[in-house]
Order: C-alpha cells, then sequence, then structure tokens
C-alpha cells in the first residue's frame, strides 16, 4: 500500500512539476504574441502519444518575429527538458471574436 501511495505521489509531483513549467513557458512565448488563447488539452487518443499534454496554447505572433519564436521555443526545451510542439502558421481563426 505503501508503494502504491509513493508512486501515486510522485506521479502527482511530476504532473505538478509539469504544469508549472507549461505556465512559464506559456507566459515567454505569450511576450512575442499579439494575441494567445489557450484550448483544452488533448488526450492521448487525439495526440497518438503516450505523454499527457499539459498547455494546448495558440498564439498569434507576426511573420517579422517568427524566427524569434522559433529561436525561443529551442532555448525554453533545452533549459526545460520539456517537448514543445511548435507548428503553423495557421488562419488567425482562433482570434476572432464571438459571433
Amino acid at each position: 500500500m505503501d508503494r502504491k501511495r509513493g508512486t501515486q505521489q510522485r506521479r502527482e509531483r511530476r504532473h505538478d512539476d509539469a504544469l508549472r513549467t507549461a505556465e512559464a513557458v506559456d507566459a515567454e512565448v505569450s511576450r512575442l504574441a499579439t494575441a494567445f488563447r489557450r484550448l483544452r488539452p488533448h488526450g492521448a487518443p487525439q495526440t497518438g502519444e503516450r505523454d499527457v499534454q499539459v498547455l494546448n496554447a495558440t498564439h498569434l505572433v507576426a511573420d517579422h518575429r517568427a524566427a524569434e519564436l522559433v529561436q525561443l521555443t529551442r532555448t525554453l526545451q533545452e533549459r526545460t527538458g520539456t517537448r514543445i510542439e511548435l507548428s503553423g502558421p495557421w488562419v488567425p481563426y482562433s482570434f476572432v471574436g464571438e459571433v
């Protein structure tokens, strides 16, 4: 029973650490963005991955800052040891107000 409890506590600690890292990454990336929005994280069935997605966010970044975003993403991955997926450019429909 103690072993199971310890395993659960370690899992919760890793998840909490991942959430804190995601918050820090999002804060830094958001500084480059004109607008940003958080979306519901995808579960394993959608991603096909075993890992849990802790942050799903979209950032509207000006074209002239795209290289800066790529470099920042690389730096954050190296600093945090976290996998950060960068995709796009995408049509900025996520930033259109409610109709």
